[in-house]
């Protein structure tokens, strides 16, 4: 299994000269499957999308992508914000807010963590509700015992080891558990933007085990966050993954950063840690 993974594009908001470098790192890289983790855009407008739909329609390889918190109205655009959320998205991008994949040996699920509003003054934050995290169970238990089960979902549930100011992923003790009870082995995310893979510590369920965890810089904004664009390209199977970082050095993107797990009986930990 090959895949990589970008996220954080925000269209509206990109450094263009990226977004041929990045078409031709993807390409040479030739995964499987192109997982990209949401916010496609800035501001959610039409155009943005437009621009969005385009750069990945010109990228020949079959594509997972879930929604991000930009990807719906702003806030003070309140009647089209908590009327018609994703109606661009849908339009634009794809019908289907949480697509899965499944190919031999791989199961990749999509959900959709942003939210219109919440009790809270930072809309940015996301969540899954109860049904969404049974959705995510049933998939997961019905995959073929042999695939690779991947989460594809905007916010993380974790931190970088650095630390981070945002929030992460609400209603973590259910989501945690809703991760493990569906067998999930590796979850990407963005929102950060911030390069980081580490185990998962997973409660809930029979038995408490350890997932992989891998968070991307952001694609090709402007929006940087203290280190360079970027993106992961994972290989692996249920025994073993290796994810590698590449970061943009000013003239392409090139491998960087690279983690290694395996898996023993389901539970993943680091074997070889940060070889960049």
């Amino acid at each position: 299994m090959r895949l990589a993974h970008i996220s954080d594009l925000h269209f509206g908001a990109v450094t263009t000269p990226l977004l041929g470098a990045l078409r031709e790192a993807l390409l040479q890289a030739a995964p499987d499957v192109l997982v990209v983790s949401g916010d496609l855009t800035q501001h959610g407008r039409a155009g943005e999308f437009e621009e969005a739909r385009a750069f990945l329609d010109s990228i020949p390889l079959p594509q997972l992508v879930v929604p991000g918190n930009h990807d719906m109205p702003v806030w003070w655009r309140v009647w089209e914000r908590f009327r018609r959320p994703w109606s661009r998205y849908r339009r634009l991008v794809h019908a289907d807010l949480e697509p899965v994949w499944n190919s031999p040996g791989l199961s990749i699920i999509g959900v959709n963590s942003a939210r219109t509003a919440g009790w809270h003054l930072d809309w940015s934050r996301g969540r899954l509700s109860r049904t969404q995290m049974e959705r995510l169970v049933r998939l997961g238990q019905t995959a073929p015992a042999d695939a690779l089960r991947v989460l594809v979902v905007h916010h993380p549930p974790a931190a970088p080891p650095q630390g981070i100011r945002r929030h992460l992923i609400g209603r973590n003790r259910e989501f945690s558990e809703a991760v493990n009870l569906s067998g999930v082995d590796l979850v990407l995310a963005g929102h950060f933007h911030i390069s980081y893979a580490q185990t998962l510590p997973l409660t809930g369920g029979k038995k408490t085990r350890a997932c992989v965890l891998s968070a991307v810089s952001t694609a090709t904004s402007h929006r940087l966050k203290g280190e360079p664009n970027g993106f992961h390209l994972i290989e692996g199977d249920t025994q073993e993954l290796k994810i590698q970082a590449w970061s943009w050095e000013g003239k392409a993107y090139v491998p960087s950063k690279q983690w290694s797990f395996r898996s023993e009986a389901g539970v993943w930990e680091s074997w070889e840690r940060d070889k960049g």
